[in-house]
């Protein structure tokens, strides 16, 4: 399902490529018109639909560096897929798509690998006696 966004709404997307995990570069034509100039912040929040967790990544220039590792990690990003972002109160709503242009889609709603491997982590050190 394609979902457009309101003209009201500003958004930028990027390509996901080699090299992508050590940061990303907000276009100069987006950075010159909603961030230069009206924000002094430099550490930007990073939310996503796959997960309640919000990632901090620090601004550097006109690039999102430390912290934007964690994030692609956490939502299994790879060469190719591509990006969405959609600016809020110093959070990017940042949305996923495949290399298929289609939004990823998360096997578990509101759960991702991050979250998974720590859920996993502590069902296996759990024990059950049973009597």
């Amino acid at each position: 399902m394609c979902v457009m966004a309101s003209l009201n709404e500003p958004h930028f997307f990027k390509p996901l490529l080699p090299g992508f995990q050590s940061g990303v570069t907000i276009p100069l034509g987006f950075f010159s018109t909603h961030i230069e100039g009206k924000t002094n912040q430099k550490t930007w929040k990073l939310r996503s639909d796959a997960s309640y967790i919000t990632w901090e990544v620090i601004q550097e220039g006109r690039r999102l560096t430390r912290g934007w590792k964690d994030f692609t990690t956490a939502h299994d990003l790879r060469i190719g897929d591509i990006v969405i972002f959609k600016p809020g109160d110093m959070v990017f709503h940042v949305t996923p798509f495949g290399p298929s242009c289609c939004e990823i889609q998360y096997t578990h709603p509101n759960i991702i690998k991050e979250e998974a491997n720590r859920m996993m982590l502590l069902l296996s050190h759990s024990t059950t006696v049973f009597g």
